[in-house]
């Protein structure tokens, strides 16, 4: 790529910056998260894929039927992180998904059809962890894991241990909505489980009362059992108390599955089972709401104190009341102590796009009396769907980008006209760092939403939306598989679907630890990564849209553009082209302004608009720049391309 000003030093990221390793007292919003569905990343143990005593139907050799066991597991993370796999992409943390003992089966959940455990979100025992994911030996052979709580928490900590030698935090994911199908429903009241019987798994949603007809079930091959702990535990070498709630029957909601509850937001959905799942009651005027908080707490402060993670994903938040969130977020950074609580995440799971919905809990139900956050931030569901507007869109060639500005405006410090506050509260957590600085951005999960990349989206469109999630203000969160751009052939764009809980890395193949990071898509999300990195710019929390394309003309089709950086920082404009044609930041009548929300301009005269030269970038861009009553900039930019500008002085 040629400039006119041969003697202005081009930033080059090198590949030789992959390997660099970064402190791990590192702020959250520098991290970059990889989010690994454990059981579908690698089987690196052959040997857990059927526990002891399971039902061996369970597991799928093939690793094709989604609903079954693939093997995933402790091990195939850690010859991950052995070979430096995390570390030549460039990811910090490592988001799992809950690593708990679970019930292992259902035979009627979402369409009546049977599925597994596998995922990690049907709990039994909330201090185990499940067999599917250890192994009988250290990855060093150095040390035997026993068949026991102690040496599967062992295991655990080992992973742990690992991925800090690496650089690289471990964000548990947690669940304290919900266990697994624990109990059934004696519908025929003959006290015995009948497994064939669907009104036996799920009962219809009721609104007054409860069933009193719930028992524990009993089925060893299906792991289905009372719920633990229900009493204080030694685990390695650590007294955990308990009240015993978790194995009460009576701290369980049981009225029954409402089937549109994930979307309701009528209250309806704090009480009820979904599908198979057994629900929790945090109502707060329940008797045994301050034990069941109290024994959360112990359990989490665990994780965080013996195990040694570094934060918790909360699942289906939504669904719980939101003082049990107050107490339960208060309570166990008060459990921690200030020094832990500092270097602590609690970000949950708000399936909507609204940003009022989404941000709610990361104020106390008692605001304004009490400013303190509640959780710390949520999963940024408004841009994941904003980002699938602009560019997954099917037969469309590209769409509006109007809804990632009203994304960017969601997380701003001030309330909109009309609110008594902003959407996210902006009362700053114990690490000095406000919700919106520490919003999860993404583009893909392990939901409805599905992948990305399903038929007819492209290798090139998927890298746009992950770029795109890079460069935003709080904290990326890359979905695994993203780094090869994999593609789920069975879902199509607007369709929600669970195939893409693809396996990664098929049993057997740990040579492609090593043979991906050669691949160009995985070199290219590794060079955007290590630009986060290097410019100060990504990583701050000033954004200002600059471009969004008109309906003036058709030379800006499809244009994006944004400054971040700024209050001190060197500003950096990015411009992304989500249209197959080249594209220009002007119409017939004006040219980009280069200015922020003050009106200051972002670069004086004589000053130059620099492109940021990437190896693995596609296109190239050309930049015009013009003075009138402030700095204009024509830039041209090749289809489907992204490119960063960094001000140069002369």
């Amino acid at each position: 790529m040629k400039h006119v000003l041969p003697q202005i030093l081009i930033i080059v990221l090198g590949l030789q910056s992959a390997h660099m390793q970064p402190a791990m007292d590192r702020p959250w919003n520098e991290e970059v998260i990889y989010f690994a569905l454990t059981d579908r990343f690698f089987d690196g143990d052959s040997a857990n894929n059927r526990p002891v005593g399971s039902d061996p139907t369970l597991y799928d050799a093939t690793q094709t039927q989604i609903d079954l066991y693939h093997g995933g597991d402790f091990r195939g993370l850690e010859i991950a992180l052995k070979k430096g796999y995390f570390n030549a992409l460039g990811v910090t943390a490592i988001w799992i998904t809950p690593p708990v003992r679970n019930v292992w089966y259902s035979a009627f959940d979402s369409n009546d059809a049977p599925k597994t455990g596998y995922h990690g979100y049907w709990t039994q025992d909330f201090l185990d962890i499940d067999p599917h994911l250890v192994s009988a030996h250290s990855l060093d052979g150095q040390r035997t894991y026993p068949n026991s709580r102690d040496g599967r928490m062992q295991h655990y900590k080992d992973l742990v241990t690992l991925a800090h030698s690496k650089g690289i935090k471990i964000i548990q994911d947690i669940v304290l909505n919900h266990t697994g199908p624990v109990f059934y429903y004696d519908a025929n009241g003959n006290g015995h489980f009948d497994r064939d019987q669907k009104n036996e798994w799920i009962r219809p949603f009721k609104s007054s009362g409860y069933y009193e007809n719930a028992i524990w079930a009993k089925t060893p091959e299906w792991n289905q059992r009372r719920t633990e702990p229900n009493t204080t535990l030694h685990i390695l070498d650590k007294i955990v108390p308990q009240n015993g709630t978790l194995g009460e029957i009576a701290s369980y909601g049981r009225k029954g599955m409402s089937r549109g509850s994930l979307g309701a937001s009528s209250g309806e959905e704090v009480l009820c089972d979904f599908y198979g799942m057994r629900d929790l009651w945090t109502d707060p005027g329940s008797e045994h709401f301050d034990a069941l908080v109290e024994d959360f707490v112990e359990i989490y402060a665990f994780y965080i104190e013996t195990i040694g993670v570094d934060g918790f994903r909360i699942d289906t938040v939504k669904h719980v009341d939101h003082e049990f969130w107050d107490a339960f977020s208060e309570g166990l950074r008060e459990r921690l102590g200030p020094e832990r609580s500092e270097n602590l995440i609690l970000f949950g799971e708000v399936y909507d796009g609204n940003p009022e919905a989404l941000g709610r809990y990361t104020y106390r139900h008692d605001w304004p009396e009490d400013p303190a956050p509640s959780l710390d931030s949520l999963l940024n569901f408004q841009f994941c769907y904003a980002v699938r507007e602009f560019l997954r869109t099917g037969k469309v060639e590209f769409g509006t980008a109007h809804s990632i500005e009203a994304a960017i405006d969601a997380l701003a410090p001030s309330p909109n006209e009309g609110r008594d506050r902003p959407f996210y509260n902006q009362t700053p957590g114990i690490d000095g760092l406000n919700s919106s600085q520490k919003i999860i951005n993404f583009v893909e999960n392990h939901d409805g939403i599905n992948r990305f990349r399903v038929r007819g989206v492209s290798e090139r469109r998927h890298l746009l939306a992950n770029a795109m999630t890079l460069s935003m203000p709080g904290i990326p969160c890359l979905y695994y598989g993203s780094e090869l751009a994999l593609l789920d052939p069975e879902a199509e764009v607007n369709e929600d679907s669970e195939t893409g809980r693809l396996t990664y890395i098929s049993a057997g193949n740990a040579n492609a630890l090593t043979d991906n990071q050669s691949n160009r898509h995985f070199l290219a999300l590794a060079e955007l990564i290590r630009l986060r990195k290097e410019l100060p710019a990504l990583r701050s929390d000033q954004i200002y849209p600059l471009w969004v394309d008109s309906d003036r003309g058709p030379q800006d089709d499809g244009i994006f553009a944004f400054a971040r950086g700024g209050n001190g920082t060197a500003p950096v404009v990015v411009v992304v082209n989500a249209s197959p044609h080249p594209a220009t930041t002007s119409t017939y009548e004006h040219a980009m302004r280069l200015i922020d929300p003050q009106g200051q301009p972002l670069l004086s005269p004589g000053e130059q608009l620099v492109p940021v030269e990437l190896q693995h970038q596609e296109s190239t861009a050309t930049v015009t720049l013009s003075w009138g009553p402030g700095p204009e900039a024509k830039i041209q930019v090749g289809g489907e391309s992204i490119h960063f500008f960094q001000v140069v002085h002369p």
